[in-house]
Parts: structure tokens; C-alpha cells; sequence
């Protein structure tokens, strides 16, 4: 049987990093460009919402508080796709296990 077809859900490790996202299988730059229009180059695209977002343009600002930054949420989206495409994966269960911040 393939793990990855059975009911439990899928858990994914995400490293908000400041350079980087990274997860089991995948690492990519924080940034993220928005259109409100589909954008010509597709590579690295997510929809969420109406939106067109690019992911891994650029490596975002240092940020010290990066719950504050919406973006994050958008990478956390990326990177969940990956690896549910990587698994093969239309859709799922999922449980994440990231970081907290210390504060």
C-alpha cells in the first residue's frame, strides 16, 4: 500500500527561514511578488484568492516578527503545495509542524 494514499494525514515540516523555506523535500527563496492579473512567466505560480503570486522571486527583508507579514502565509501555502505534489497529492489532510517564535 502507498503511504500516501491512505486516510492519516499528511504531515509536513516547514522552516520559515529568513533566506529560505524549506521543507523535506523542497527549498526555495522567501519572496513573493502579487499580481492581479496571470502573470506571463507561470514558473512558481500559486492562485489563492483571485491572485497570482510568484514564488522565490527574491529573498525577503529581515523581519523580526514575521507572523506580522502576510507573505509568510502565502510561502507556508507554496510550500504545502510542493510537497503535496511531490506526494502526488490533489488534496489532503494536513498537520503542520513549524516553529513558534520565541517571544
Amino acid at each position: 500500500m502507498n503511504f500516501y494514499t491512505t486516510n492519516k494525514p499528511v504531515i509536513i515540516g516547514i522552516d520559515h527561514g529568513y533566506g529560505n523555506i524549506k521543507t523535506a523535500h523542497t527549498c526555495f527563496k522567501t519572496g513573493v511578488a502579487a499580481y492581479d492579473k496571470e502573470p506571463t512567466f507561470k514558473s512558481n505560480l500559486l492562485i489563492y484568492e483571485g491572485r497570482f503570486y510568484l514564488i522565490g522571486e527574491d529573498h525577503k527583508e529581515f523581519l523580526a516578527d514575521k507572523m506580522m507579514d502576510e507573505d509568510y502565509y502565502i510561502l507556508t501555502l507554496a510550500a504545502i503545495g510542493r510537497e503535496l505534489n511531490i506526494r502526488q497529492l490533489s488534496s489532503a489532510r494536513v498537520h503542520l509542524a513549524v516553529g513558534l517564535p520565541l517571544t
